[in-house]
């Protein structure tokens, strides 16, 4: 029972770790309706309370075979992304994984929690087992030649017990165990679990080729391509904006082809929350300006300063503070 506990473990946090990237060998041929996408000063809504924060990222928003890209169906399309430097917090990991992660994969493991200690990944939770079983894992982040990432486990722990060698003796059953319905592949070499992700983010599903992971603080700090891409001019300078250009999009009644449409943080917040799942709200709070060359900027409400308020006494989380020369 113990083994299958620490393989659960360590997939828990493999899968985790990685958040929205697919390691990837290039960017294939991009197909008609493609839209090119850039961000800066961004705070992503995963799902609600699930934040991923955004330097500067560029990329495309791909269609699905016989799709059209729409802003109100996330699975018409996906993310490819060629730059970025993203930052998630411990607080989010820990609830996209009880929120999103672990329900999908359909696990026993529940009531996790992960923290940084230095360039360490720490997790702890609960396994039902018959009984529920506390488990802890540490481990190392880095990533691979080929994009994927590399999580080094150094100590693993099941009600207490200290265990080493673990993958060593539990890689012939790791599949078995570890694996849950529409899990990505993955290898195993020593003591390291290799992962190349795929839809472990809600739609929509994003890929890119990850070259850098660290910990900074409180933060899983992850790069794709390069961290401080040259971005594309956009209709309205602002320091937190989504700007789309090309293809076909369709959002709410509209359909907009030949693509011009930037979306700016009206409330000027330090980051810009935008919410895929609520950009209706924000758009009902905001208001829009055409441009003579029949493009579309629209000012719409930081997602943080519409959603409704929980009543729980915490503290509020704090999000990375982005700056444009870090």
């Amino acid at each position: 029972m113990r083994f299958n506990i620490s393989v659960l473990c360590l997939w828990l946090v493999a899968s985790a770790s990685v958040c929205a990237a697919q390691a990837a060998k290039g960017t294939p041929a991009l197909p008609h309706g493609t839209i090119y996408i850039e961000a800066q000063n961004m705070s992503f809504s995963l799902i609600d309370d699930v934040t991923l924060t955004v330097k500067r990222m560029n990329g495309f928003l791909i269609p699905r075979p016989g799709k059209i890209v729409s802003l109100d169906d996330k699975k018409s399309f996906t993310m490819q992304i060629e730059n970025a430097k993203t930052y998630l917090s411990a607080e989010n990991l820990s609830l996209l994984l009880n929120a999103y992660i672990l329900p999908h994969a359909k696990t026993s493991i529940h009531d996790v929690t992960v923290h940084f200690e230095d360039q360490t990944l720490v997790v702890k939770g609960s396994v039902k087992k018959g009984l529920n079983v506390p488990f802890e894992g540490k481990g190392t982040l880095s990533v691979t030649p080929e994009g994927g990432l590399k999580l080094h486990f150094t100590d693993v722990k099941a009600a207490g017990v200290l265990k080493k060698g673990l993958l060593d003796a539990l890689g012939i059953t790791l599949a078995s165990v570890a694996q849950p319905k529409h899990q990505p592949s993955f290898q195993i070499q020593g003591d390291d679990l290799i992962v190349s992700v795929d839809r472990l983010f809600p739609p929509p599903h994003v890929g890119g080729k990850l070259t850098s992971v660290e910990i900074d603080g409180d933060q899983l700090v992850e790069i794709f391509g390069q961290p401080n891409p040259v971005l594309k001019p956009v209709p309205v300078a602002a320091d937190g904006y989504v700007y789309f250009r090309g293809g076909t999009v369709v959002f709410g009644k509209l359909t907009m082809k030949d693509v011009d449409l930037e979306i700016v943080n009206k409330d000027k917040t330090a980051l810009f929350n935008f919410s895929l799942d609520h950009y209706r709200e924000q758009l009902e709070a905001g208001y829009s300006k055409s441009l003579p060359n029949l493009g579309l900027v629209v000012y719409v409400a930081d997602y943080s300063t519409i959603a409704p308020k929980k009543e729980t006494g915490a503290v509020p989380k704090k999000e990375p503070e982005v700056s444009q020369n870090k």
